[in-house]
């Protein structure tokens, strides 16, 4: 941080990034072509007094993209998974959940993602502005940003203001940096001069549009809604649930089936591991009740990713008739739903991925409503198979995760539901 921004924000207890937005926008912050570059933030050269004058003078800045409802580093975890993987559920029900749109949260911070933003944003501009209002902030979006057809850079455009100014400050910066001149190098000194006048008139190109998205505040403010605005710390957010803010209080939304499809897919690699290691029967004796307990929960847990994904979507879509529904059996569930939806057919226990869902809710049934009796030993194969192997079979153990995959990919097809992106995800954190 820097020392006098610093100072002057917790004086006038305002946002840091506010007070910085406010000295790159409206002060002279800069240092003229005196290294690699054509400029440099100095903020040394701003007194506290000129500081927090022009704090004072201006409320209008644009600095990037407010966030606000969501902790930083619940944000920041998901924008770097995103890059990299597909996220288990979305992290927000509405967009401005998180970007802010009319007055901001008190809990917010900056998202410059655009890397002229962080070099220097009043090179350039963005979706989104940020206006200081009687104490309370506000964000409003303004803008998108296009490509343009034989061009290695794209231009702001708005159905509001007229933005067609800020196309020439690319031209006049790549200018200005092919090449750069450096100190002590012939020419500097004209250099410095041509990079001044360059921020003279970057400053008379933007204080019209300025002075115009403070005329679009005023008039939007009037219809602004608050119900987006809370005072508290956000909550943490696990990447398995989806929150929502309604009438300024958080509500979050829990998506077990991603939780219960990892833990199935775990249990059943454990069990066929441990199967897989032993040589005979004195080893297999030794790990039997490890084996069968991760047999026990690959199932267990497999069930509840079929139940808890097939009552997600009934109580979505047929909300009324679903809550009355809630104890009819597992497969029961697969099939009404997709005779809700007018494929019925689909539904064919004489085939995969059906047969593996009764067997499933079977071996599920026999598990949890074990009544402690004895029970007769079967022949099997030339070997005798207890009642305990028989509701957990390895193979039908072994290749559970990938039924259950099958069975929500067959009805998402026929649906035209997404498929969820936890279902088969690109790295590891099913591991």
């Amino acid at each position: 941080m820097y020392r006098v921004i610093k100072t002057v924000a917790e004086k006038m207890n305002l946002p840091y990034w506010w007070v910085e937005a406010i000295a790159i926008e409206y002060t002279q912050c800069r240092e003229y072509a005196t290294r690699d570059e054509i400029w440099t933030f100095n903020f040394d050269k701003l007194s506290e007094r000129d500081l927090e004058k022009a704090v004072r003078s201006h409320r209008i800045v644009v600095y990037g993209i407010l966030m606000h409802n969501v902790l930083t580093a619940v944000w920041s975890s998901r924008t770097i998974e995103r890059l990299v993987s597909d996220i288990p559920v979305r992290l927000v029900e509405e967009p401005n959940d998180v970007i802010a749109e009319g007055p901001v949260s008190d809990y917010h911070f900056p998202f410059l993602g655009n890397p002229i933003d962080v070099w220097d944003p009043k090179l350039d501009f963005s979706s989104h502005f940020q206006v200081l209002d009687e104490g309370q902030l506000w964000q409003w979006k303004i803008a998108e940003f296009v490509t343009v057809e034989g061009r290695k850079y794209g231009k702001w455009i708005s159905s509001e203001i007229d933005l067609e100014p800020l196309d020439q400050v690319h031209e006049k910066l790549a200018s200005l940096r092919n090449p750069v001149i450096k100190p002590r190098e012939p020419g500097h000194a004209d250099f410095k001069v041509r990079v001044e006048q360059f921020y003279h008139w970057l400053d008379e190109l933007r204080h019209p549009i300025l002075s115009a998205l403070e005329e679009i505040h005023a008039r939007r403010r009037a219809q602004a809604s608050f119900s987006k605005v809370t005072k508290s710390e956000p909550p943490l957010i696990s990447r398995f649930e989806t929150f929502t803010v309604r009438d300024s209080e958080f509500y979050t939304k829990f998506f077990a089936e991603p939780v219960f499809f990892r833990g199935c897919r775990q249990h059943a690699a454990k069990a066929e591991e441990l199967a897989t290691s032993v040589k005979d029967n004195k080893e297999l004796v030794a790990k039997l009740d490890e084996i069968y307990q991760e047999r026990a929960s690959a199932i267990i847990l497999g069930a509840a990713c079929a139940e808890a994904f097939i009552n997600g979507l009934g109580f979505e879509q047929f909300p009324d008739l679903w809550k009355n529904i809630e104890k009819i059996s597992l497969n029961a569930k697969w099939q009404l739903y997709l005779e809700l939806k007018g494929k019925g057919d689909v539904f064919d226990p004489s085939r995969e991925p059906y047969q593996s869902l009764a067997q499933l809710a079977r071996s599920r049934n026999s598990l949890v409503h074990f009544k402690r009796l004895y029970q007769k030993v079967h022949r099997i194969s030339n070997r005798e198979v207890t009642h305990l192997e028989l509701v957990l079979p390895r193979n039908f153990v072994r290749y559970l995760p990938s039924r259950l995959e099958q069975l929500i990919r067959e009805l998402c097809g026929v649906t035209n539901l997404q498929i969820p992106p936890w279902l088969t995800p690109k790295t590891g954190w099913m591991l």
